[in-house]
C-alpha cells in the first residue's frame, strides 16, 4: 500500500496516499487537545485512536490510563526524594537516567524520562564496564589529578593502578582524627585506604560499590593496608549509591571521585548522601561536569558513560540539585579541563556541600562588595540592611557579612579603631571596656555541638587546666580518662590531683580562635599578631595550642605582606599545627615551634614528598628553628620558643622566600613569677633590670 523499498524510504514516506494521512493527522480540535499530559503522553496509539472514531489521532480511548500510569511512575519517583530539606524541583526531566542504544541520536526506550518503567537497567553497563577495568587496568579512566595515590607506597600497587577518578576528594575533605568517612563508589579502595590513615584508629571508613569484582580488588589489599598502618578501620559493602546500606546519620564525611556522574538517578544518590551525614557533616565529591548540555550521541554511548561523559551533569544544574536536596554553604574547590569530545567540553569539579546542623537564626548586616545577595537557603540580603539569617548560610558567605549582637556590636571580625576591639596586651578586657562581651555565635554554637558534655568550671591558665596545679610528666604514657570529654586516652602527664586532659579538650576553644584571628588579620608583625592572640582567655601559658599558632601567625603575616597565600592555606597550616602532639619538646626531641614554623614553609613553598628542593627548604626551616631552640639548657617555655621560632623564621623568609617576614615588635615577660620552668637571666627575652627600678620586672626586649 506505501510503496516499495527498493523505493527509499524517504520517497515512500512523502509520496504515500497511506502515510500521507498519517501526516496531515493533528491534535487539533480534539479532546486530546485538552490533556494537561500531552507533551509526555503524546498523541496516542494510532491505531487504538481509528479503531475508537475512524480519526488517526486524538480519540485513543486509553488516555486517561496513559495518565493515571504517567502520574503514579512520576508520585512513585519523586518520593523518593521527601528526605531533603531544601526548595525547588522534586524531580525534572532526564534526573532519571537508563541505558540507552549505543550511539543513537534518537533513542526509543526509557531515555531520559519522567516516566521511566526501567528498574536496574541503568547500573548494568557500568557494572560491566568497571568489572573489566577492575581485573585489567583501563588507561582511558586512570585519575590525572591526584598523583598521591600512585605513591601511597603503604597501599598495594593493584589498587593504586586500578584507581579511576578525576580528582581528590579525600584530600580535600579535611578528615579529623576519630571521624566517620563514607565513599561512594569505592571502587579498588585506594581513597578509603588514605583516609583509613587520616582518621586514624578510633575513625571509621566504609566503601560502597556494586561491583564485585572491584570489591574483590578492595579487600584483598585491605589485609595489606591493615598490616603496615596497624590497625584495620576500612569496611567495604555492596550496594547501589540510590540505596546506601548504611544507617542514617552515620558519617562525618562523604566523598565520591568520579562516580556520581555513572549514577542513574543523581537526585536519588545527593539525597542518600544527605541521609547518611550528621548534621554538620559535609559532603566533597570530585565528578565531571559541563557548561552546556551534553549531546544525545554521547549521553546514550555506552563507552563515554563508562569514561565518565556520558553521564556528566551540566554544573549549574548541579548546584540547583544540591540545594533542592537541602545541602547549604555549597562551594566549588577546584575546576580543571578534563577532557574535548567533538565540540563539548568536559572539565573535572571539586565541590562541598554541608547538611545544615543548626535551626538558629543570627542577625546579620551584608557588607558587599555587591548590591544584593541571595543565600543558599533564598534569603536576599540587600547590602546596609540588618536581616535575620539562618546560622547554617553564614559559613558561605564569610566575612561578606558583619554578625551583630543585641546591642549592634560586630562580633566575628576584629575591626579596630573603637572601644570593641580587642584590646593590646596588658589593657583591659573587654568586660570592663564599653562594650558588652559577646562571643561568636558561629564559633559559639560548633563549641556547644562540640562540647556537651565537658565541665563548664573555668580553666586554669597555668599548669593543669582543671586546678591549677603543677604538672608531673611520666616517662612512659598511660592510658587515663580525660577530666572533660570522657574519653580514654594515651596521656604522658597529670597534675598531682590526678586530672588528665587530653590534647583535643585542650586546645579545642584555642585552635578556634587562632583560626579566627589568623584568617581575618592584617597585622604584619608575626610578634604582635601573636601578642593578640595569647592576651585571649582560651590560650593557655603552655600546651599544644601554640603548635598551630606558629604556622598560623607566619601564613597570616606572610598575607598581610602580600604573600600569595590565601585563608584556606592559613586553615590547613593551622590544622597540620593542631595535629603536633603536646609535650613533643620532650618525648619527641623536637620543638612544636620549630615543626610548626616548618609546617608554614611547607604550605607557603606548596612542598610535598616528591618535591625535593622544596621538601629540603622546609626541612631546613625546622632544623635551623630547633638548632636555636635547643642551645638553651631549659625546661619547656611555650612563649619563649615561640617568638625564637618567629625570630629565626623572618630572617630565613629573606633568603627563602619571595616577600620575607617581619618579627620586630616587642615583647614583654609577664609570665615569669608563675612559670616555674623561667631560667630568667638565661632567657632571650629576659635583660638586665633597672636596679633603681627595684620592681625586679623584665624590660621590654626588641625581637
Amino acid at each position: 500500500r506505501c510503496g516499495s523499498l527498493a523505493d527509499g524510504i524517504e520517497k515512500v514516506w512523502r509520496h504515500s496516499a497511506v502515510l500521507e494521512n498519517v501526516r496531515s493527522a493533528t491534535l487539533a480540535g480534539s479532546d486530546y487537545e485538552q490533556n494537561v499530559l500531552k507533551f509526555l503522553i503524546g498523541g496516542g496509539d494510532i491505531d487504538h485512536s481509528y479503531i475508537a472514531s475512524g480519526s488517526l489521532s486524538g480519540h485513543d480511548p486509553y488516555t486517561a490510563l496513559y495518565n493515571r500510569i504517567a502520574m503514579w511512575l512520576i508520585a512513585r519517583q519523586a518520593a523518593k526524594y521527601t528526605e531533603g530539606q531544601g526548595t525547588g524541583f522534586l524531580l525534572k526531566m532526564g534526573d532519571v537516567r537508563y541505558d540507552c542504544p549505543e550511539g543513537s541520536e534518537v533513542a526509543l526506550t526509557h531515555c531520559n524520562c519522567v516516566i521511566s518503567l526501567a528498574d536496574d537497567h541503568g547500573h548494568s553497563s557500568v557494572r560491566e564496564f568497571y568489572s573489566q577495568a577492575a581485573t585489567q587496568a583501563n588507561e582511558d579512566i586512570v585519575n590525572p589529578f591526584a598523583p598521591e595515590q600512585a605513591t601511597a607506597e603503604f597501599i598495594p600497587l593493584d589498587s593504586r593502578k586500578r584507581s579511576y577518578g578525576c580528582g581528590s576528594p579525600v584530600h580535600d575533605a579535611g578528615l579529623q582524627n576519630g571521624e566517620t568517612l563514607v565513599d561512594l563508589g569505592s571502587g579498588s579502595g585506594v581513597e578509603c585506604f588514605l583516609a583509613a590513615e587520616m582518621v586514624g584508629p578510633k575513625g571509621r571508613v566504609f566503601g560502597i560499590d556494586m561491583t564485585d569484582d572491584m570489591l574483590a580488588l578492595a579487600r584483598s589489599s585491605q589485609q595489606s593496608v591493615a598490616k603496615k598502618l596497624g590497625y584495620d578501620n576500612v569496611s567495604f559493602e555492596k550496594g547501589f549509591l540510590e540505596a546506601i546500606p548504611l544507617a542514617d546519620e552515620t558519617a562525618d564525611a562523604v566523598i565520591s571521585n568520579c562516580v556520581i556522574n555513572l549514577s542513574p538517578d543523581k537526585r536519588g544518590t545527593l539525597h542518600e548522601a544527605f541521609r547518611i551525614l550528621r548534621p554538620g557533616g559535609r559532603l566533597v565529591v570530585s565528578d565531571i561536569v559541563t557548561d552546556e548540555q551534553v549531546p544525545v550521541t554521547i549521553k546514550n554511548d555506552e563507552k563515554l558513560r563508562g569514561e565518565c561523559l556520558g553521564g556528566a551533569m551540566q554544573q549549574e544544574d548541579l548546584m540547583a540539585m544540591l540545594r533542592a536536596v537541602g545541602f547549604t554553604s555549597i562551594s566549588l574547590i577546584k575546576r580543571f579541563p578534563y577532557r574535548q569530545i567533538d565540540k563539548t567540553s568536559f572539565y573535572s569539579l571539586t565541590f562541598a556541600a554541608y547538611k545544615p546542623d543548626s535551626e538558629e537564626e543570627v542577625d546579620v548586616i551584608y557588607r558587599g562588595p555587591f548590591g544584593a545577595v541571595y543565600t543558599e537557603s533564598g534569603t536576599l540580603l540587600l547590602k546596609g540592611k540588618k536581616t535575620r539569617l539562618a546560622l547554617n548560610d553564614v559559613q558561605a558567605l564569610g566575612d561578606s557579612l558583619f554578625l551583630v549582637d543585641e546591642s549592634g556590636a560586630v562580633t566575628n571580625i576584629e575591626l579596630g579603631g573603637g572601644c570593641c576591639g580587642t584590646p593590646p596586651e596588658g589593657a583591659p578586657s573587654r568586660e570592663t571596656s564599653c562594650c558588652p562581651s559577646s562571643e561568636d555565635p558561629v564559633q559559639e554554637a560548633s563549641s556547644q555541638s562540640k562540647n556537651k558534655s565537658k565541665d563548664d568550671k573555668p580553666r586554669q591558665h597555668a599548669d593543669c587546666l582543671v586546678c591549677g596545679g603543677e604538672l608531673r610528666y611520666f616517662t612512659k604514657e598511660r592510658e587515663l580518662t580525660c577530666f572533660y570529654c570522657g574519653a580514654d586516652k594515651t596521656a604522658n602527664a597529670t597534675c598531682h590531683s590526678g586530672h588528665f586532659v587530653c590534647d583535643s579538650c585542650h586546645q579545642d576553644k584555642g585552635v578556634a580562635v587562632i583560626k579566627k584571628i589568623c584568617t581575618e588579620s592584617a597585622i604584619e608583625d608575626m610578634v604582635t599578631l601573636m601578642k593578640k592572640i595569647r592576651s585571649t582567655p582560651h590560650i593557655s601559658m603552655h600546651g599544644p595550642e601554640h603548635h598551630a599558632m606558629v604556622p598560623g601567625v607566619i601564613l597570616s603575616a606572610y598575607r598581610a605582606r602580600g604573600g600569595k597565600v590565601g585563608k584556606k592555606d592559613i586553615l590547613t597550616a593551622i590544622d597540620r599545627g593542631s595535629r603536633v602532639p603536646g609535650g613533643v619538646c620532650g618525648f619527641w626531641g623536637s620543638c612544636g615551634a620549630a615543626i610548626g614554623a616548618g609546617i608554614a614553609f611547607s604550605v607557603i613553598l606548596e612542598a610535598t614528598p616528591l618535591t625535593p628542593r622544596k621538601r629540603q627548604l622546609a626541612q631546613e626551616v625546622t632544623a635551623k628553628i630547633l638548632e636555636k631552640i635547643s642551645s638553651l639548657q631549659a625546661g619547656r617555655c611555650c612563649q619563649r620558643e615561640t617568638v625564637m621560632a618567629l625570630q629565626e623564621t623572618a630572617r630565613l623568609s629573606e633568603d627563602i622566600l619571595p616577600v620575607s617576614l617581619l618579627a620586630a615588635d616587642t615583647i614583654a615577660c609577664r609570665q615569669y613569677h608563675t612559670n616555674r620552668e623561667c631560667i630568667k637571666k638565661s632567657c632571650p627575652l629576659w635583660q638586665s633590670r633597672d636596679r633603681s627600678a627595684g620592681a625586679g620586672q623584665p624590660l621590654a626586649l626588641v625581637i
